[in-house]
């Protein structure tokens, strides 16, 4: 179960932006709820903030949430192997202010995270972006309903490269929490597995919790076969500037691998994990390489009948509170 500051957040969540902003889910939504899609029981995690209003790949109505397209051209699915989505969404959203001045967040009823990433080109542009951000929290929210700060790190449609973030994170954390020094506000660093892992113990010195399992960049490791998908990226046959991450159940193992290491490693900071969850079984390795939950996302697209099992298994395993410490491969 995951406490922290001592907040209980509690054993599974949806992915970052899952269920959108506010937890208003998609127009698909109402339909898939036939499939089996039930988010009972499953914390929020809103989808990520950016300072400035951004078009992304997805553009939205005016009313800031609701896709122009009923189903985004930038978000490609294959249901076959499990299921695989290749997503370049690419960070829509009207821009922080135009969320958080809507008390929205506030009919929220239990604990939950807000993501925000950092845009700008050199890294003390972004060092202002998130103090800014911070100032606007301080401002609107405030803080009756328990929430905890995500920092995105992991988004592979922001224009960044792994590499311009890598020397940054654990100040960016710092920056966060004196900002909002005084709320405890617990700070989340949310990266894809394939984060080195000395960056990440560094990053644990500072954290509250690391959120690990982002969409990995499309060929950002030679370790998954990408021609299956094609010589391009299905994304950018489809017309975008862009290749975007992968959610597949080859991503999983990665997340194994790095939560293993970390433990290896001697951090205890409490870990989210997550990237192509599908069954319980799944549940139950990501608990023995020593994750304290997990999130859910592309789960509820390509197998909607299997949720309410999965959530189950998280409620009944990450009660344990222990790890086996399973050596993983990948």
């Amino acid at each position: 179960m995951l406490t922290l500051n001592g907040i209980h957040f509690g054993p599974v969540f949806c992915a970052t932006g899952a269920r959108g902003f506010y937890g208003e889910g998609y127009p698909f939504h109402r339909f898939w709820k036939y499939a089996g899609m039930n988010w009972d029981g499953v914390g929020f995690s809103g989808k990520t903030l950016t300072l400035e209003p951004r078009v992304g790949n997805m553009p939205l109505e005016e009313d800031g949430v609701t896709p122009k397209e009923i189903l985004p051209r930038c978000i490609w699915t294959d249901f076959r192997r499990g299921g695989e989505i290749i997503n370049a969404v690419g960070l829509s959203n009207h821009g922080a202010y135009a969320y958080l001045m809507t008390g929205k967040y506030h009919t929220i009823e239990k604990p939950f995270f807000i993501s925000f990433m950092a845009l700008a080109n050199d890294s003390s542009g972004r060092e202002d972006e998130l103090r800014r951000f911070c100032k606007l929290l301080l401002k609107y929210l405030p803080f009756k309903v328990a929430f905890a700060l995500q920092l995105n790190f992991g988004c592979p449609n922001s224009g960044h490269s792994l590499s311009e973030f890598i020397g940054e994170i654990a100040n960016m954390v710092q920056i966060a929490k004196s900002t909002l020094s005084g709320y405890q506000v617990p700070i989340v660093v949310n990266v894809n597995a394939l984060m080195p892992t000395e960056v990440l113990v560094e990053v644990a010195r500072t954290a509250d919790a690391l959120w690990i399992g982002n969409t990995i960049p499309w060929r950002g490791t030679e370790m998954i076969d990408w021609s299956q998908y094609g010589e391009r990226s299905p994304i950018r046959r489809r017309g975008f500037d862009a290749d975007g991450g992968l959610s597949s159940p080859l991503c999983l193992p990665f997340t194994e691998k790095k939560v293993w290491e970390l433990r290896e490693s001697g951090v205890t900071l409490p870990i989210i994990g997550g990237n192509g969850i599908r069954n319980t079984s799944d549940i139950q390795r990501l608990e023995e390489v020593g994750c304290n939950a997990v999130f859910i996302g592309s789960l509820a697209l390509v197998r909607p009948m299997y949720m309410q099992m999965v959530v189950d298994k998280a409620y009944d395993v990450f009660a344990k509170g222990r790890f086996s410490h399973r050596i993983p491969s990948v």
